[in-house]
């Protein structure tokens, strides 16, 4: 049987957002700080913003499945 970890997206009171372990208060496993610029522009949307890019790196890089092979690691493409 696998362990799950149980986790919570916080936004903290200096608008920085958190993924950490629900069961503690330690060290933050990633956080999330938006320029002023960027905070501005998004306004109350930010928490959900920060959700939704957490989701999508936990969802592409399989994370809940364990470690991915070297065939299916996504290699970033070239922006131009």
């Amino acid at each position: 049987m696998s362990e799950t970890a149980v986790l919570e997206i916080v936004e903290l009171a200096d608008g920085e957002v958190i993924l950490r372990p629900a069961e503690g208060d330690g060290e933050p496993l990633l956080s999330i700080r938006f320029s002023d610029e960027a905070a501005d522009l998004l306004r109350q949307s930010r928490f959900d913003v920060a959700r939704e890019m957490i989701d999508h790196a936990i969802t592409r890089t399989r994370l809940w499945e364990g470690d991915a092979s070297d065939e299916e690691v996504v290699k970033p493409g070239t922006v131009h």
